[in-house]
């Protein structure tokens, strides 16, 4: 048996265990991921990156290689809903096209204040610049194409045994800390004997229960069945209900079918459900098929034990309804990658990483609740016979279907309060400010100065965003002139607190963060206090800083007029 030593280990090289590696890998700590697959994945998985990912990916320079991935630039990724495909449309949401995103990314809007729109490509094609990306770390250790098989800890350290595939070696790791970001079956949430808590399925006329996936061919789709391409087309009619996304918007794509009680997934059902959807014979190739399951809203008991975490789908488990699975996983490592950096590098407090747990398991249980809710659509839906006739009863048919179809989709698609409302008010971490907390609404949201909060977005100038001039960790903001802050500034020097002190003397960015002094802690551009930072002081200090003695002492200054 080889040993070998590494600061964290990583269980897991999906999105989770890829981003936090980059997180780790940024900040120079020695970190070892182990997966089992030795390539990307070969079949379709989450297609959705949200703005509040695609702004963690701007904020890891990886942002332009993601937007690169996907549906061709003047596609626009609607979703529309159909009797049949080859039939009638019932609703249409629309959502502009990668160009025209590019072309007005720099307007504000008053719905979305991100620097980042929403975008729509396969994990499948995500995985690889990942990788890639996190390969360029001396620090990160990618080994692919191996299985762990067992972890222990105890209170100074983490064993892992992991097994290489192709050569049947064993290895054993010692760390500091490891993370399971090994997805629903997770050896290490099993290891640490954590249940997940919540509903395992529910039963629905559809996205409740076993659905079948279906990769295929199809590049005559949209010259001889669609009228109008869309990212998502949905076909709602009596005889089957199925979903067709696009994953390259020339005739790539996954469909999704629920398969009978009782009853496996086959080629023969597949291409049955295609037919019955689309209207027509079509003409494809099946490129491969698989089951999954509908209907989990499930969230770990605890996100982890003594020096092991647990982050991702391995923590959570949703009905992939609103695409919140991925985007919540991403979420996670981000908030634990700066605190698992910070403890190893030598000026995290003794209980910052107790915060991760405290912030991210409530959010994890937001999350599942929104997803179950847009998938409740589907419980017990009453599908008009009517539907598909060509007469005045189905005419009245196809509208108030049609109409409950767009205001379903207005609630999934159009939620910046659930991507942008983060909150982390009530954390050991986070200044506690008098007051009723901000709205939790899913469909609106509205940018607050309130600690705890996701830091709002402004534009500086063309294409540069107040988010680009943040450090890499902490970053005290002076909004007005005047305000002397050298204790600030000593304190956190002392600690060994890497502090970027940025002066923006803009009154509409004031008017905006409601204060002259801010302070924004790493990785999630999360608002940590306002007008007196919390450094060295009472709890805060407790969980967040060490006293002198850490190794990573940085202060950098900029100014802006």
């Amino acid at each position: 048996m080889v040993e070998r030593t590494s600061r964290v280990v990583i269980v897991g090289g999906g999105p989770a265990g890829l981003v936090l590696a980059i997180e780790l890998g940024r900040r120079g700590v020695p970190c070892t991921v182990f997966e089992q697959n030795q390539g990307p994945p070969n079949f379709p998985k989450a297609n959705s990156t949200t703005s509040r990912t695609m702004e963690h990916y701007r904020r890891l320079g990886i942002a332009e290689d993601i937007r690169s991935l996907g549906l061709p630039d003047d596609f626009a990724p609607d979703t529309s809903y159909h009797t049949r495909f080859a039939g009638y449309e019932l609703a249409r949401f629309h959502l502009p096209s990668r160009a025209e995103t590019l072309r007005a990314r720099y307007r504000d809007d008053p719905r979305w204040p991100t620097p980042e729109p929403v975008h729509r490509a396969q994990q499948m094609l995500i995985e690889p610049v990942l990788k890639r990306h996190a390969a360029r770390y001396a620090s990160v250790d990618l080994c692919f194409g191996w299985r762990v098989e067992a972890i222990s800890h105890d209170a100074a350290s983490v064993r892992v045994q992991a097994r290489d595939l192709s050569s049947n070696q064993l290895a054993e790791i010692r760390a500091d800390y490891a993370v399971g970001c090994d997805g629903p079956r997770s050896i290490v949430r099993e290891t640490l004997g954590i249940r997940l808590d919540g509903i395992g399925a529910e039963d629905r006329d559809f996205m409740g229960g076993r659905m079948l996936a279906v990769y295929l061919d199809a590049p005559s789709f949209y010259d001889s069945v669609c009228a109008k391409p869309s990212w998502q087309h949905w076909a709602m009619n009596p005889e089957r209900f199925g979903i067709l996304a696009a994953i390259d918007g020339r005739g790539r794509f996954v469909f999704h079918v629920q398969l009978p009680r009782g009853q496996r997934g086959s080629i023969d059902y597949a291409r049955e459900s295609i037919r019955l959807t689309t209207g027509r014979d079509l003409a494809c190739e099946i490129l491969g098929i698989a089951e999954w399951t509908a209907g989990f809203t499930l969230v770990a008991e605890r996100y982890g034990a003594g020096r092991v975490f647990l982050a991702g789908d391995a923590a959570h488990l949703f009905t992939p309804t609103a695409g919140l699975g991925y985007n919540t996983s991403v979420d996670d490592v981000a908030n634990l990658g700066w605190k698992l950096a910070a403890v190893c590098r030598g000026w995290g407090g003794p209980e910052l990483l107790s915060t991760y747990e405290i912030e991210r398991r409530p959010i994890a249980e937001r999350n599942t609740r929104f997803a179950r809710s847009i998938a409740d659509f589907y419980r017990s839906l009453d599908v008009s016979p009517a539907l598909e006739e060509d007469s005045a009863v189905g005419k009245a048919a196809r509208a108030e279907f049609g109409k409950r179809c767009y205001e379903l989709s207005v609630r999934e698609f159009d939620a910046p309060g659930i991507h942008l409302g983060i909150f982390y008010g009530g954390s050991p971490i986070v200044a506690d400010e008098p007051g009723q907390p901000p709205s939790d609404a899913s469909n609106a949201y509205l940018p607050h100065a309130r600690p705890g909060a996701r830091a709002p977005h402004a534009w500086l100038a063309a294409g540069e965003a107040l988010f680009d001039r943040f450090g890499r960790e902490f970053t005290l903001m002076k909004l007005a002139a005047g305000h002397a802050t050298g204790a600030l500034e000593q304190a956190a020097e002392e600690r060994g607190m890497p502090l970027t002190v940025l002066e923006i003397f803009r009154e509409d960015i004031r008017r905006l963060y409601d204060s002259d002094l801010v302070l924004v802690r790493p990785g999630s551009a999360c608002r940590l206090a306002r007008q007196q930072p919390a450094v060295g002081r009472g709890r805060a200090d407790r969980a967040g800083c060490r006293r002198p003695g850490a190794e990573a002492r940085q202060r950098r200054k900029i100014t802006l007029a």
